[in-house]
């Protein structure tokens, strides 16, 4: 069952839809950024994959463990940048969807945070 597109909304400090996260320029090509609202425990932390000049935005919580998905500052992706990766188990997700295609969170998704790119910034979709 895909990741739940409303989630996000629910958890603490979660962002306006309308926020923009930055330019997407910003962004490397096959990359991911982490963006952060908040302070400890209760931040909310999310990232963005970019492909060209489409975007991807999930929550950082691998659904294996609850555990944030990069161990350091923007590592997201695998070694040639086609699947997200949690660094803490290896589990490999599908940057399209959200989907585990390997790992020990096989058969799960990672929960979506709606993004669109708008005169080249990224921003949290309106829903």
């Amino acid at each position: 069952m895909p990741g739940d597109p409303t989630y996000w909304r629910l958890r603490p400090r979660a962002p306006m839809p309308g926020t923009v996260l930055g330019p997407l320029d910003e962004i490397q090509e096959g990359k991911g950024k982490e963006f952060v609202f908040g302070r400890g425990k209760s931040a909310f932390s999310m990232f963005v994959v970019r492909r060209g000049e489409e975007v991807w935005g999930y929550l950082n919580i691998c659904p294996h463990f609850s555990l944030p998905l990069n161990y350091r500052a923007g590592e997201f992706m695998n070694e040639d940048g086609s699947l997200i990766r949690c660094s803490m188990h290896f589990a490999e997700f599908r940057i399209e969807d959200g989907f585990c295609a390997a790992g020990a969170a096989e058969g799960c998704f990672l929960d979506p945070v709606p993004v669109e790119v708008v005169a080249g910034l990224v921003r949290i979709r309106e829903a």
